[in-house]
This record gives structure tokens, sequence and C-alpha cells, in this order.
């Protein structure tokens, strides 16, 4: 707990800085083209999903074993692979994109329904093995932690996506394009009039959805999902501090390619972080707390 809080320490600082110098900051480091850094990008997209789906399958078993009625218990296996299935070919999709993801490093892209399916198929198997995983795991309340973590974390990445599409703030690398109209504004400023920008100028649909940063919180959540791992797999606890150190570095070289990208400011990307930390933070008080005494 106080290596996430020195972390959410770190972050404000980082969005203090931004505040005063985010223009400046994205001028310096803008390398748009640089396929080693897209690659590593996309890796921030990974922590947050697959291991959801993984956890899904887990609440797929324990709801097939519970002491629910034939049809509930059917249709709670049903949604959680229907979840993880959707969850899978979302962030796939995405993964395996030109601009954005894996595709950046070969310069080819699959179709977009292509890459979806990979992505069905991903998610239904990672919630196999969860399906697995549970069966092998006695703990009585394994379910409802479970539901805890996976609750906390998509309410998170649900609130960022929010925010982003309220704040409509412009990327930097749509604001280095030159489009005349589409000036800077700060984290605190609401962006309005995108929908005459992105017909007059064509533009794509995420042209105006920098803050915060979607990617910052997906690769700021690998301690929570690792947390939620542990969960099944109890011998992994101990590592959580290791881990930490992990996210920590992983995070932040996350964070910085995405300002590097263009596809982020410094005051994005650190509030896109501290949600994922308070998230943690919000899951592990739930989880960890002592039952009060009568």
């Amino acid at each position: 707990m106080r290596g996430m809080w020195g972390f959410a320490a770190l972050l404000v600082v980082l969005l203090a800085v931004g505040t005063f110098a985010d223009y400046q900051i994205a001028q310096a480091i803008y390398a748009p083209d640089n396929p080693t850094v897209i690659f590593i990008s996309s890796l921030g997209l990974i922590p947050l999903v697959y291991p959801i789906c993984f956890l899904l399958g887990v609440l797929a078993q324990r709801s097939l074993v519970s002491q629910k009625t034939q049809i509930v218990r059917i249709a709670g296996v049903v949604l959680c692979v229907l979840l993880a299935a959707i969850a899978g070919a979302l962030i796939t999709r995405s993964l395996l994109s030109i601009r954005d993801g894996f595709g950046g490093l070969t310069g080819t892209e699959l179709p977009s329904l292509a890459r979806a399916g990979i992505g069905c198929v991903v998610g239904i198997a990672l919630c196999a093995l969860g399906y697995s995983a549970g069966k092998k795991n006695d703990t009585k309340d394994l379910a409802r932690r479970v539901i805890v973590v996976v609750v906390v974390l998509v309410a998170s990445y649900l609130v960022l996506e929010v925010v982003k599409n309220v704040m409509a703030r412009p990327r930097p690398r749509t604001l280095f394009a030159g489009y005349e109209g589409i000036v800077f504004s700060p984290w605190y400023s609401q962006t309005f009039g995108i929908e005459q920008f992105m017909e007059t100028y064509g533009l794509e649909k995420d042209a105006f959805k920098s803050f915060p940063s979607g990617h910052s919180l997906q690769a700021i959540s690998l301690l929570a999902t690792f947390y939620g791992l542990g969960l099944v797999y109890p011998s992994l606890r101990q590592k959580l501090g290791i881990m930490l150190a992990v996210e920590f570095v992983f995070g932040l070289t996350i964070m910085f390619c995405r300002m590097v990208l263009g596809a982020h400011f410094l005051s994005d990307v650190s509030v896109g972080a501290l949600v994922g930390v308070i998230a943690f933070l919000i899951m592990f008080t739930q989880l960890e707390r002592k039952p009060q005494k009568s």
C-alpha cells in the first residue's frame, strides 16, 4: 500500500508539471513513426482485459457449481463466456491495428473482422483456463473476491471512457497536423465543436480522445490484475512487492511511449495512470479490510 501511495504522489507531481508544460514537452519528444515505440505502446493494453477474461472463467466455474437454479447457473456461465469473447475481440482488434498496435511494427494490418475473430478465440481460451483454475481452488468466497476485482477494474475503465468523451481533448498529433481552428487546450478545459472539425477535416474517430489515457490506465492495472490472479493462485501473492516494481517501470514506459507517439500529453497519461492506482487502492481496501468485531 505504501508503494502505491508513493506512486500516486509521483503521478500527482507529473500532473502538475504537465499542467504548465504539456505542449512544450509533447513537441520536444514527438516521434510518431517509430515502430519500436508503437510496439511497446501496444503492450499497455494487455494487463487489464486479458486477465479479466481469465477471471471471468473463474466466475463461470463458480456459477456452474453454485446453489442457484439450473437456468441461473447456465445463464451465468454463458454470460461470462460471452463477456470474455467480447472483451478479447475489442482489445485484440486494437492490439493488431496499424496505428496503435503490433501492425505498426510491420506496416500491415489484418481486416477488422479477422482481428476481432482472433480476439474472440483468445478471450474464450483465457476464460477456459480460468474455468479450469477455478475447479482447482477451494476458497469458499473466491467468487465474491473475484467479482470485486472485476467490477472495480471495469468501473475504472468506464469512468475513464466517459471523461474522455466528455472532455474531447485533441490529441497532440491532431494539433501538430496544423488543422485550422484546432488549438491546444489544458486538461481541465472541455473542447466543443468537434463534430464540425471531424466533418470538415475527415479526422479519425479518436482524434479528440486525448484526456485521460486509456493505455496508461490499463498498464497501471498490472498490479491489480496480478492481485486478482493471486486470489486464484495464492502463491502469487508473495510476489506482489516484485510486481509493484515491475508495474512502476512498465507503467512509466507505456506512459512515455504514448507521449512520443503524439497520442497523449503528460497530464493525460498522469491522470489515466492515477485512475488505475486509485482503482487498486479501492479494490485492495475492500478485500483486505478485517471484519469488525461485534
